[in-house]
């Protein structure tokens, strides 16, 4: 019985050590504009990118004023890139936050902020 303990032991480590992880949540890969983007005005299209698909389920954007709106976004199913056309962000800081389902099943969330230059809003 001593001597299976010990055969085990390694056989068990060499298991851990090698066997393939099991199925990770996926995380952002990219966004277009980049988090933390100072730009002169509001995007024609806010992309998220995630690294493997994900279903996103809502996206909200909050400005200076803290009030929040819902984004519009497209694809509805499972993808790995998501468009958020015409976000409408306002002079100052946004931050936009979304929810997604991995294809995992777990829940992942999380956020980007955009600054549009206020000297630059309503400037052609």
């Amino acid at each position: 019985m001593k001597l299976m303990g010990i055969m085990l032991g390694p056989a068990a480590l060499l298991f851990l050590l090698f066997m393939p992880p099991a199925s990770a949540h996926t995380a952002i890969k990219a966004t277009l504009p980049r988090d933390g983007a100072v730009l002169q005005e509001s995007p024609p299209v806010v992309e998220i990118e995630f690294a493997h698909a994900a279903r996103l389920t809502s996206v909200v954007v909050s400005g200076e004023d803290k009030s929040e709106r819902r984004l519009e976004f497209t694809p509805a199913g499972s993808a790995i890139t998501f468009k958020i056309p015409e976000p409408g962000l306002t002079p100052g800081r946004n931050e936009i936050r979304w929810k997604a389902l991995a294809d995992d099943g777990h829940v992942i969330n999380g956020s980007l902020t955009i600054i549009v230059k206020p000297d630059a809003a309503g400037t052609e």
